[in-house]
Formats: C-alpha cells, sequence, structure tokens
C-alpha cells in the first residue's frame, strides 16, 4: 500500500526553510567576496549570476540530501521524507527528476506546484509525478 502523502501545510515551511538555507549557502559568500548588496538586489549581470547560482546550489541541496537521507533539514525539521511513491527509498532517477523540475514547479513563486498538489489531491506536484515520487511525514515510509 502507498504511504499518505504529506499535507501541504507542513510541506511549505519545510520548503521556505531549505530556500532560506539555500539563500545563506550563496549570498553572504557573494557578498563576503566583495559583490555589494545592492547588486545583488538590483536588475542587472550581478543578480543574473546570484540567481543561476541559488538555483544551482538549490538543486545540489536537494538532489544530494534527499537522495542520501530522503531529507533536506527543512524536511527533518517538519518530520518530513521523500520517498518513491510505493514507499521505498529515493532513487537516483527519482531525485533528479524531481528536483530538476523544481524549475517547472517554481514558476509564478511556486504557483505551479501548488496548484497541482491541490487540483492532483494526491500530494505529488509535477517534479513527483514525472520522479514517481512522493513527500510523507517520517516514519510513514517503507524501509
Amino acid at each position: 500500500m502507498a504511504p499518505d502523502p504529506a499535507p501541504l501545510r507542513r510541506r511549505t515551511p519545510a520548503f521556505l526553510l531549505d530556500q532560506f538555507a539555500v539563500v545563506l549557502l550563496v549570498v553572504p559568500p557573494a557578498l563576503a567576496a566583495g559583490v555589494s548588496f545592492g547588486a545583488v538586489v538590483s536588475p542587472g549581470e550581478t543578480r543574473r549570476v546570484v540567481v543561476l547560482a541559488l538555483m544551482a546550489v538549490a538543486f545540489l541541496y536537494h538532489f544530494s540530501l534527499e537522495l542520501w537521507t530522503g531529507r533536506t533539514p527543512g524536511k527533518r525539521v517538519f518530520g518530513l521524507r521523500a520517498v518513491q511513491a510505493d514507499g521505498s527509498a529515493l532513487s537516483v532517477k527519482g531525485s533528479l527528476l524531481r528536483n530538476a523540475l523544481r524549475l517547472v514547479d517554481g514558476l509564478g513563486y511556486w504557483t505551479v506546484a501548488v496548484a497541482v498538489i491541490l487540483y492532483r489531491g494526491d500530494g505529488r506536484r509535477i517534479g513527483d509525478v514525472v520522479g514517481d515520487t512522493l513527500v510523507v511525514r517520517d516514519g510513514h515510509a517503507a524501509g
């Protein structure tokens, strides 16, 4: 039997905590390297580079942590885990696909992901559907 999906009200603060962690991994080092805060937040080439760095770090952060443990720090704090839809441990393919599709799910400040989760009713965003993954309450995963 497939596990029950974690509710959006638990996934959202976990996601926001992880996004904060990603920002901390990119912005303070950029500032320490001499990039001005104004250049980071103002339209222009520097902001484009920072946004690309944020996207790359977010992908690596979620992909690697979910693959190794099923959890990011945000998921750990809120008692969640990413698994394959059947409840087994996340596979390389599942993690790769669910996290690569963050680019689509994240459109409109994550409106796409939320709309898909609410429309489908099974707790899965596009990345979860394509990667055959699911976010569950920790302890509800098989194995």
